[in-house]
C-alpha cells in the first residue's frame, strides 16, 4: 500500500465533523452578497475590454493611416531595411515641409500618400549607389584636401534609396503641378555604420 492510498483510507474511516447550526443559511447570505458584486465586477471588466478594444483598435487604424512604426517608437512615412551583415540596417523616412505649408494642406496629402506608398525594397538604386560611391572617393574636406568618405554597404545602399525615394516624389508633385521645393524628407537609421 503506497501513501495515497493509506490517505484515502483514512479520510474515508475519519468521523464526520458536525456541520453548526444555522451554517446553511449564512452560506445563502454571503452567495446572495456576491451575486451584485460580480454583476457590477463584470459590468467594469465588460468596459474594459471594450475601451481596449477602442484604443488598440485607434491606434491600429492610426499606425496603418498614418505610416509605420519604427525602432525609435515614432511613425514613419516609410522604412527600408537592408542586410548589414550582423545586423539590419533601418532607415525611418518622414516627409517635412517648408514654414506655412499646413499639415492638411493637398500637397501634404498628396505628398505623404507617394511617399507611403513607394515600395522602398525593390526601387532601382544601382545607378545612385555608384554616383554616391564616386562622390565618397573624391569627397573634400574643408581646406580643399580630397578625404574619401568610408561607408558600409547598407549605409551606401540606405543613402541611395534616400535620394532615389526623394527625387521620385518631387518629380511626382511636379507632374502634379505642386512646387516640389516646399517638401523635404528627414531620416533616422539604426544598424547602418557597420
Amino acid at each position: 500500500m503506497d501513501n495515497t492510498e493509506l490517505e484515502l483510507m483514512l479520510r474515508e474511516a475519519a468521523p464526520q465533523p458536525p456541520l453548526p447550526a444555522g451554517l446553511a443559511g449564512h452560506r445563502e447570505r454571503i452567495l446572495a452578497e456576491a451575486r451584485p458584486r460580480r454583476a457590477r465586477r463584470l459590468r467594469a471588466w465588460t468596459a474594459g475590454v471594450a475601451a481596449s478594444v477602442l484604443l488598440f483598435g485607434g491606434g491600429s487604424a492610426a499606425m496603418a493611416a498614418g505610416g509605420m512604426e519604427t525602432p525609435w517608437g515614432w511613425v514613419a512615412d516609410n522604412v527600408f531595411s537592408v542586410s548589414n551583415g550582423a545586423e539590419l540596417c533601418f532607415a525611418g523616412f518622414t516627409v517635412s515641409f517648408a514654414d506655412g505649408v499646413d499639415e492638411d494642406s493637398a500637397i501634404a496629402r498628396e505628398t505623404r500618400a507617394f511617399v507611403g506608398a513607394l515600395d522602398l525594397e525593390t526601387l532601382d538604386t544601382a545607378q545612385m549607389e555608384a554616383e554616391n560611391r564616386e562622390s565618397y572617393l573624391t569627397a573634400q574636406d574643408e581646406n580643399g584636401d580630397v578625404n574619401p568618405i568610408t561607408m558600409s554597404g547598407a549605409q551606401a545602399k540606405q543613402m541611395a534609396v534616400w535620394r532615389v525615394a526623394s527625387n521620385l516624389t518631387w518629380e511626382h508633385l511636379e507632374a502634379k503641378g505642386y512646387d516640389p521645393d516646399l517638401v523635404g524628407f528627414d531620416m533616422a537609421t539604426e544598424g547602418c555604420d557597420l
